[in-house]
């Protein structure tokens, strides 16, 4: 599906414009939108599709979704949330808002799902049992040494303004839940102290906290079920988690990968890509986790053990190029087709450094006030962007660059993770998964100096 000619981008300002590396949502995931998984060569979103029609009522399933930072997540997430807004009460939410994602915790998690829950409850006038809820703002007060006074002193007004402001009727009063929620997860998120003495506090009864919060949960979804019968179940999307550093990401995933599965609604977790490939094996904790791979523009014979770059793959190049003609009018923008497919190549399939890098070639043709796109606007944005990998990439990485290089394929250890995470290294999928080198570091002067160190080494 084409977008019409008439909402096309034919200036370079407008250009700039709708090239935004921003997620798609809303009227953009309509208008902008490129299926991408046959040139991906993954099935992932159609496995979770499958995984979330065959769900029951009543069955909580939890879904590890992962892949590049910059690879589309998100968009595809929100199109997730739209296909399934029907069946579901789906709750998309921002980790990177609700919580300090360097330092993340499973309690957090927690915390978040019954904030989200409650509130989408209260927004339709709906309320957990008042047993249920009593019990547990009871005991909720007894460990945190919280009261009703105390909680509404320390609440910024700001915040209570939000707390109220978003349901759109009067008369629906949050509980003391919510207000404590908000403030637990505000100290979380503001001071290193406060993030640690909330996290202890909770930690001493971490069971019923758990419990407490599956009993709430059930009870939201009956309440629920009975406005909204076709409804299986709430589905949160946790969107961001994978901006969390490899560390974290380990201890989530891995040490606490039960405690994430132990509620009662089903959830879907952005991991970083990172985690799938630590030695631990993420698949015994999560055997349903969906890796977005690389649109691959590359035509790679794994067979091949001769360490040549390999060639290009026309098709992979015209769907990274598509992403730019859904938005913009590439005559009119550009001097000729072939600056696109040039940004493509070196945007190695990797959807947001293809936005970066169009973007760069369209600020430097405006301030070199020229009317369209040239091939040294290109080339500027190419370097641009292999300044800015220069400066991530520790002097140390280049010699198992070089080995990734020649061998297509990523140590399971803690650099291997460092590299997939700052996207020196990608991952494609094929007849084989593969990785290879992210192509503005390979015309690096770094790594072809470590390049000629290795092959001098070993002739």
């Amino acid at each position: 599906m084409t977008t019409p000619s008439n909402i096309l981008a034919t200036n370079l300002k407008d250009a700039y414009r709708v090239c935004d590396v921003v997620p798609l949502q809303d009227l953009e995931l309509e208008r902008y939108y490129v299926d991408l998984s046959k040139t991906r060569k993954t099935d992932a979103i159609d496995s979770i599709t499958l995984i979330l029609d065959d769900q029951k009522s009543g069955d909580f399933v939890t879904i590890l979704f992962t892949g590049h930072r910059g690879s589309g997540k998100s968009t595809e997430l929100r199109l997730i949330q739209k296909r399934w807004q029907d069946e579901y009460q789906v709750i998309y939410v921002d980790a990177s808002s609700e919580t300090d994602i360097n330092d993340a915790e499973y309690t957090d998690i927690y915390l978040i799902v019954i904030k989200w829950v409650e509130f989408e409850l209260r927004k339709q006038g709906l309320k957990f049992d008042a047993e249920l809820l009593s019990n547990f703002e009871e005991w909720f007060k007894e460990v945190t040494n919280e009261t009703v006074e105390s909680v509404d002193k320390s609440i910024s007004v700001e915040g209570e303004v939000t707390l109220n402001a978003e349901v759109p009727f009067v008369g629906v009063v949050p509980p003391f839940l919510a207000k404590l929620v908000l403030k637990l997860l505000g100290q979380v998120k503001a001071s290193h102290q406060g993030k640690k003495t909330v996290r202890q506090t909770l930690l001493k009864d971490v069971e019923r906290l758990k419990t407490d919060i599956n009993l709430l949960l059930d009870d939201g979804l009956k309440k629920w079920q009975k406005k909204f019968p076709k409804c299986k179940d709430f589905l949160i999307i946790f969107d961001n988690l994978d901006r969390c550093p490899p560390p974290v990401a380990n201890h989530l995933f891995f040490d606490y990968a039960s405690q994430l599965k132990d509620l009662h609604c089903s959830i879907v977790y952005t991991v970083p890509i990172s985690a799938v490939y630590s030695p631990k094996g993420v698949s015994a904790a999560f055997p349903n986790y969906h890796i977005i791979p690389m649109i691959n523009i590359y035509n790679y014979d794994p067979l091949d053990r001769s360490g040549k770059e390999p060639e290009y793959n026309a098709k992979g190049l015209d769907a990274v190029a598509s992403l730019i003609e859904k938005r913009i009018d590439i005559d009119a923008i550009f001097e000729s087709r072939q600056c696109v497919l040039e940004l493509a190549k070196y945007s190695g399939g990797h959807v947001r450094q293809m936005m970066q890098i169009v973007r760069g070639a369209i600020q430097n043709a405006r301030t070199s006030r020229r009317d369209k796109v040239n091939d040294e606007n290109v080339t500027y944005a190419i370097n641009q962007q292999q300044f800015t990998m220069e400066r991530m990439i520790p002097n140390e990485h280049y010699p198992v660059l070089v080995k990734v290089y020649l061998e297509k394929n990523v140590p399971r250890d803690e650099v291997g993770q460092l590299m997939l995470s700052n996207i020196s290294v990608l991952e494609y999928n094929g007849l084989e998964r593969w990785n290879y080198l992210n192509p503005v570091v390979i015309r690096s002067r770094l790594f072809k100096r470590a390049l000629e160190d290795y092959l001098a080494k070993n002739p």
